[in-house]
C-alpha cells in the first residue's frame, strides 16, 4: 500500500500536466488534510472550487477541513457545507456535517432538525437517537430526551452513556426510582466509569437517599482520587445529613486537592459560619476572594465573618466591595442592605482606630514618665 507522500507526488505529477483538473486538486487536498496540512489543503480546495464552482465534494471537504482547524471556524465551515448540500441534497453525510457545525455554533434546534432528517433515512443507527436525546436534555425537554434514549437502547442494549444521560432526565422529572435504576445499570455495564458513579450519586442526592449517594460517590473517588469536585459533593451530602464536622473534613480535602476550588471554599466558609467558627470561616473566604473577584455574596460573607471577629475595618472594606458588585449587577436591594452594614462597620472601625491611637498615646506617655523616673533614680543614686 503506497504512502501518503507517494500518493501526493503522483497527484502533483498529474497536476503538472493537467492544472485545470478540479478532481485532482480535491484529491490533493484530501491527502494534505490527512497529513494535517490544513492550510495547503484549503488552498488546494479553493483551487478546485475556482475551476469548478459546482464541485460539491470540494465544498464539503473545505467545510470539514475548516472544522478540523477548530470550533471557531464553524461559522465559515457551515457556509461550505450548506453549499455542498445545495449541490447534493440527498447526501446524509453532509447533513451530519452541518449538524456538527451547528453544535459548535450553539444552534441546538437546527442541529436537532438535522438529526431528525437523518433518523428518517437511517432509523437503525443508535448514535443518531442518542444525540437527539442529548440535544433534548440540553434544551430541558426531558420527556423527549428519555424517548430518544429509549430508542437508542432498543438498538444498542449495552450503551452505558444512554443509561447515564437517561438517569439525569428521569431525575429532573422527579422519577427517582427509575433514575436510580438507570444509573445503576450504567455502573454495571461500566463499573470503572467515574461519570456513571457520579451520576448515580447525584440522582440519589436528588432522591434524598444520602447513604446510597455516599456509596456511589466513594466509588467514584476510588476511581479518580484526584477529583476535588467529588469530595465537595460528599461534603454536601454530609451537610444534608446534619453531619457538619464530616462535611468540613471532605470540603477541606477538596481544597487540599485543588486550592482554587471555588465551590468547595464557598461551602466550607458557609458551614464554618454556621458553626460560628469565625476565624476559620474568615480564612476560607480570604482564600476564595484571592482569585474570585466578582461575586458580591462572597464579599458579603467575608465581611460578616470579619464583623464577628470585631475586625470592623476589614468588614467595612468587604461590604463596600459587595455594595459595588451588587449595584453593578442591578441588585439595588442587596446593595442597600450591605451599604447600611458597611456604614455601621465604618463607624466601629473609626472607633477602633481612635481607641488604638489613644492606647498608643497612653503607652507613649507612660513610657516617658517611666524614663524620667528612671533618670531621676539614677541621678539620686
Amino acid at each position: 500500500m503506497e504512502s501518503h507522500d507517494e500518493s501526493l507526488k503522483q497527484v502533483e505529477k498529474h497536476l503538472a500536466d493537467h492544472p485545470d483538473d478540479a478532481s485532482a486538486w480535491n484529491a490533493k487536498a484530501v491527502l494534505q488534510a490527512e497529513q494535517e496540512k490544513f492550510g495547503p489543503a484549503l488552498r488546494s480546495l479553493d483551487r478546485a472550487i475556482g475551476i469548478d464552482p459546482e464541485f460539491a465534494a470540494a465544498h464539503s471537504n473545505r467545510g470539514r477541513v475548516l472544522l478540523a482547524l477548530g470550533p471557531e471556524k464553524a461559522g465559515e465551515a457551515i457556509l461550505s457545507i450548506e453549499k455542498a448540500i445545495e449541490l447534493n441534497p440527498t447526501d446524509l453525510t453532509l447533513v451530519r456535517d452541518r449538524a456538527a457545525c451547528l453544535r459548535h455554533l450553539g444552534r441546538p434546534e437546527e442541529e436537532l432538525a438535522c438529526y431528525k432528517k437523518i433518523s428518517e433515512e437511517m432509523p437503525n443507527e443508535w448514535g443518531v437517537w442518542f444525540r437527539m436525546g442529548d440535544i433534548e436534555l440540553e434544551l430541558g425537554r426531558f420527556r423527549s430526551a428519555i424517548q430518544w434514549y429509549d430508542r437508542a437502547l432498543e438498538l444498542e442494549k449495552n450503551l452505558a452513556a444512554a443509561y447515564i444521560h437517561r438517569a439525569i432526565a428521569l431525575a429532573m422529572l422527579d422519577r427517582f426510582k427509575e433514575a436510580v435504576k438507570s444509573g445503576t445499570t450504567a455502573t454495571k455495564l461500566e463499573p470503572k466509569s467515574v461519570q456513571a458513579w457520579l451520576i448515580l450519586g447525584d440522582v440519589n442526592i436528588r432522591a434524598k437517599r444520602f447513604k446510597s449517594a455516599m456509596k456511589a460517590l466513594e466509588r467514584a473517588s476510588e476511581l479518580d482520587p484526584t477529583d476535588s469536585s467529588i469530595d465537595n459533593t460528599m461534603g454536601m451530602v454530609c451537610y444534608n445529613e446534619g453531619r457538619l464536622e464530616d462535611a468540613i473534613r471532605f470540603l477541606r480535602r477538596a481544597v487540599t486537592k485543588e486550592r482554587n476550588n471555588a465551590t468547595a471554599l464557598r461551602n466550607l466558609g458557609l458551614i464554618l459560619m454556621e458553626l460560628e467558627e469565625w476565624h476559620d470561616a474568615s480564612r476560607a473566604f480570604e482564600q476564595l476572594t484571592s482569585f474570585l473577584k466578582d461575586d458580591p455574596d462572597v464579599f458579603d460573607a467575608k465581611a460578616t465573618a470579619s464583623a464577628h471577629l470585631d475586625d470592623y475595618c476589614s468588614a467595612h472594606s468587604d461590604w463596600e466591595k459587595a455594595r459595588k458588585l451588587y449595584k453593578n449587577s442591578g441588585d439595588e436591594r442587596e446593595a442597600e442592605r450591605v451599604t447600611l452594614l458597611g456604614r455601621a462597620a465604618r463607624i466601629n472601625c473609626a472607633r477602633q482606630k481612635k481607641a488604638v491611637k489613644a492606647e498608643k498615646e497612653r503607652e507613649k506617655a507612660t513610657r516617658r514618665f517611666s524614663d524620667r523616673h528612671e533618670l531621676r533614680r539614677k541621678k539620686s543614686s
